[in-house]
């Protein structure tokens, strides 16, 4: 067996380094052989799983965050390799409905289910020439991340995203959109939208509580303007996943949705928000294979 390690550095403020040394010892004592190469700017590990043999190998697998995940996933497009994760990261969103334990302390127990259990096919989405596994999403939540870098010239450290928060609680506005979801039309303002293969994101926020990544359906979480006083109550129900009984909540099932808007809105994708809508999302039912407990 012949495994390649894409290590994201930074992730797991920045101690991603210190799963070396065990994923050499797990590797060293049951005679695999392992490769281990670093990422040094976003996008990195896609363009490194796209110039490696990837016939040497049985499978490559992201250490750090959904972003690795994502950009490893992204970079396995149109192969048959396997995809294993160590998730080492801040989230660990799509390793959550993927069942693969977090953390240092589980670094073993995932590698075991990536050396001694078969792969599971899974559905992913396609968008603009791209893919992502697990969440999408406009809206209130998309803006706090597009916002989050600016928030992050002026503070450090984890206290950069619960400012955006406030900021964005305090300033949002619902955006008017269009969505077209397997041919149906749907036009309104929105607080949020979400667009789901996995069930959480943004650190286990339990987004998508009935999604399931074998059903070859995405599911869209679709919340109406709420009071701004409300806003509290309902994110408090979001991360529970309590929200989809709330009356301004509705779901929907497709397999291809557009999402378009008069202005130029913010889109999150696995928790990295580089692009705008226009966009459109279509499943790819059953389209990579990743190694995990579902």
């Amino acid at each position: 067996m012949n495994l390649l390690f894409i290590l994201n550095p930074v992730a797991g403020k920045g101690r991603t380094r210190e799963a070396i040394p065990l994923i050499e010892k797990y590797c060293a004592d049951r005679d695999i052989k392992c490769k281990i190469l670093e990422t040094a700017s976003v996008g990195d590990a896609t363009h490194i799983v796209r110039e490696e043999r990837l016939e040497d190998y049985f499978a490559v697998v992201a250490v750090g965050g959904d972003g690795t995940v994502l950009e490893v996933a992204n970079g396995l497009i149109g192969t048959s390799i396997s995809l294993g994760v160590i998730p080492l990261g801040s989230g660990n969103d799509f390793a959550k409905a993927m069942k693969v334990p977090s953390g240092f302390h589980h670094i073993e127990d995932a590698l075991r289910m990536i050396t001694e259990y078969p792969a599971k096919v899974v559905d992913m989405a396609r968008f603009n020439g791209r893919v992502f596994l697990n969440i999408a999403s406009i809206g209130f939540d998309a803006e706090i991340i597009r916002d989050l870098h600016k928030v992050k010239r002026f503070i450090k450290g984890t206290a950069a995203y619960p400012v955006s928060a406030l900021l964005k609680f305090l300033t949002y506005k619902p955006k008017d959109v269009i969505l077209v979801m397997d041919g149906t039309r749907i036009t309104g303002k929105i607080f949020l939208a979400a667009i789901c293969n996995g069930v959480y994101y943004g650190g286990g926020m339990k987004v998508n509580p009935e999604g399931s990544v074998v059903d070859g359906f995405l599911d869209v979480i679709l919340i109406k303007p709420v009071p701004r006083y409300k806003i509290p109550f309902l994110m408090v129900k979001f991360i529970k996943g309590e929200h989809l009984q709330l009356s301004y909540v509705t779901t929907y099932r497709c397999r291809e949705v557009q999402i378009l808007s008069n202005e130029a809105l913010a889109v999150n994708v696995d928790g990295d928000c580089a692009m705008t809508t226009p966009v459109t999302f279509r499943l790819m039912p059953l389209s990579i294979h990743v190694f995990g407990d579902i």
